[in-house]
């Protein structure tokens, strides 16, 4: 049970400090976060009538749909299953007739399409565990990014679980719990998948604003993508994907100014993001301030982010934007953090080969079939090595 929250390009860029200096370091990197305001520009645009559809109730039913839950989860715990797990099983039920479809929706319209992508499946999920008393949380899954472009922008994909908690569970307070007795509600569980940051139900909300900002945008209505993402910094104002939409909005809307006032305050807010510093890059660019836009490409270039899909979300937009140099370096550092991802190997063997590169595009093609299992993936790498043999 999983999908995908769209947004315009994330990533991380680390530094280091002493370790004599860190306490204090992070003391004054919390200050600033808390104390920093994003400086939008509110007059480029009025949101008079999206005011009344801002969909404040994202987690609301209808009371025939709060019906049908309580009468599915009722016969399931008459079966002896505890709540959470029939609403496990309710779940499950409804989602093997569930389209996987890419858009955000609300509780109501998810349950009542019987589609969406991960974020409206989570909606749906807070909604029924909101409406039977259970706990819950989300996380974040690091998983292999998916692409695509519109209008001009390069969308990717994340990924979002939600944990429902046995309601029966009683804690001991002597004892210190890893993890606590849950059920994990995924849209489509993966191996590949990596267990990434918890975070609370307003970090939630403002990814899902964060959403419908980004599917605004790409449709080219700035001012609900502003007015979307506007309300995602404002449940979170830490959400660097929001801060790096909105300066986004800002420079598609024609205030450059404002696009880089935003850049900045957000680089002042997380110093490790790869997509803000990308899309700045991109600004000081078309505003030909070469010297500049390469200290900052030198900067990403050096960054040390643990995360290989990061990387691999790099090294896609640069070979998508034909820069082969910067798409080599990122693909050859996820797989310096992950030497079992495949795809990385691939991305290798696919300029190797356009170069004519073609001994180094088949060293590529052996490693990625040393990490990579399923049948008819192997049979397709296979067939490349022989193509390349007969040139």
């Amino acid at each position: 049970m999983k999908k995908a929250v769209i947004y315009v390009l994330v990533s991380v860029f680390l530094f280091t400090i002493s370790a004599c200096t860190s306490k204090q370091a992070a003391r004054s990197s919390a200050d600033t976060k808390n104390q920093l305001e994003i400086p939008l520009n509110n007059r480029l645009f009025t949101d008079d009538e999206l005011q009344n559809t801002s969909q404040e109730n994202i987690f609301t039913l209808t009371p025939s749909q709060q019906n049908a839950l309580l009468s599915a989860v009722n016969e399931k715990q008459a079966q002896g299953y505890k709540l959470h797990q029939a609403l496990e099983a309710v779940l499950s039920i409804k989602l093997a007739n569930f389209t996987y479809y890419g858009e955000t929706y609300d509780a109501e319209t998810t349950m009542r399409l019987n589609k969406g992508n991960c974020m409206s499946l989570a909606v749906l999920t807070t909604a029924y565990a909101k409406l039977l008393g259970l706990k819950f949380s989300y996380r974040e899954v690091n998983t292999i990014p998916i692409f695509e472009k519109k209008n001009n922008l390069i969308l990717s994909s994340s990924h979002v679980q939600t944990i429902i908690y046995d309601a029966d569970f009683v804690e001991d307070e002597t004892t210190v719990y890893l993890s606590k007795p849950a059920i994990v509600i995924d849209y489509f569980p993966s191996e590949n998948n990596r267990v990434g940051k918890s975070f609370k139900e307003s970090d939630f909300i403002s990814m899902y604003y964060r959403n419908l900002a980004a599917d605004a945008l790409v449709e080219n209505d700035l001012r609900k993508a502003f007015f979307f993402a506007e309300k995602a910094h404002n449940y979170n104002k830490q959400n660097i994907e929001a801060i790096n939409l909105l300066a986004v909005i800002h420079r598609r809307a024609g205030d450059d100014k404002g696009a880089e006032k935003i850049y900045q305050a957000g680089l002042q807010i997380e110093q490790t993001s790869l997509a803000l510093i990308s899309n700045y890059i991109m600004l000081l660019r078309k505003q030909q301030r070469f010297e500049e836009a390469q200290g900052y490409q030198e900067k990403l270039d050096q960054l040390d982010d643990p995360n290989p899909y990061h990387w691999l979300e790099q090294a896609y937009t640069a070979q998508n934007k034909n820069n082969i140099r910067a798409a080599m370096l990122y693909y050859q550092k996820a797989i310096n953090r992950a030497p079992y991802l495949n795809q990385a190997y691939i991305g290798l063997y696919q300029i190797y080969r356009d170069k004519g590169y073609y001994g180094k595009a088949k060293d590529m093609l052996k490693k990625a079939l040393e990490w990579t299992y399923e049948i008819e993936q192997r049979k397709q790498y296979k067939y490349k090595l022989y193509s390349l043999a007969k040139l």
